[in-house]
């Protein structure tokens, strides 16, 4: 996923669907806050419970 793909869900409560470091499929309810670069890391979805890279992101749905 991109930076400005992920923009659109700014302020809503979703669930994000990730792969975790061993290639398993995880799925967290959060509130996205941000969407950001970070240097030396990329891009990250910035949440109130986690921080995930959208490197690893497989799918986000608006819960609100």
């Amino acid at each position: 996923m991109k930076i400005p793909e992920a923009k659109q869900f700014l302020g809503k409560r979703c669930n994000v669907t990730y792969l975790d470091r061993h290639g398993s499929q995880i799925t967290k309810s959060l509130r996205v806050e941000d969407v950001t670069f970070v240097p030396l890391y990329g891009a990250y979805l910035i949440g109130d419970v986690e921080d995930i890279s959208l490197d690893r992101v497989t799918g986000i749905s608006v819960l609100e």
